[in-house]
């Protein structure tokens, strides 16, 4: 008995390229991207941010991301979040926050994604989900404007 791979007709051999491309792409566009930190490596808020919050959020934080236009609501200008509370940055809300376990009400229904369940996907290790959430935090202090 022998086996064929390949394929039956040539009418597949199209669609088995477009999804031949598609997949070397997709490799591609993620071997690319800046991952998260390894274990044991020290996590940067900045990279974190750049992945998973600039998309909507701009990577200024202004709220201006490539992304921005297709959500109901227009993404929080993240620059001023201490102005918003006072002058004092809003350490524990923001980590609620990313984290899920807060929801800004007023924003309406929550379009943003909860960066707690995705880190812990990204891993076991519930030190690390907490260090990148933490890395996250401390940058968007890092960007508060007067």
């Amino acid at each position: 008995m022998r086996l064929r791979f390949g394929l039956a007709s040539p009418l597949q051999r199209p669609a088995a390229l477009a999804l031949a491309l598609a997949l070397a792409l997709a490799l591609a566009l993620a071997l690319a991207m800046p991952g998260a930190a390894a274990a044991g490596e020290p996590v940067d808020g900045a990279s974190e941010f750049a992945r998973y919050c600039a998309v909507c959020h701009g990577a200024d934080g202004r709220g201006g991301g490539p992304y921005a236009d297709k959500l109901r609501r227009q993404p929080s200008d993240l620059t001023i979040l201490a102005r918003k509370s006072g002058g004092a940055f809003p350490e524990t809300l923001a980590h609620r926050v990313i984290d899920g376990r807060e929801m800004i009400v007023f924003h309406g229904p929550r379009e943003m994604p909860i960066w707690g369940d995705r880190f812990r996907k990204d891993t076991v290790d519930a030190a690390r989900v907490e260090e990148r959430i933490a890395a996250l935090v401390r940058y968007l202090e890092s960007l508060q404007v007067e």
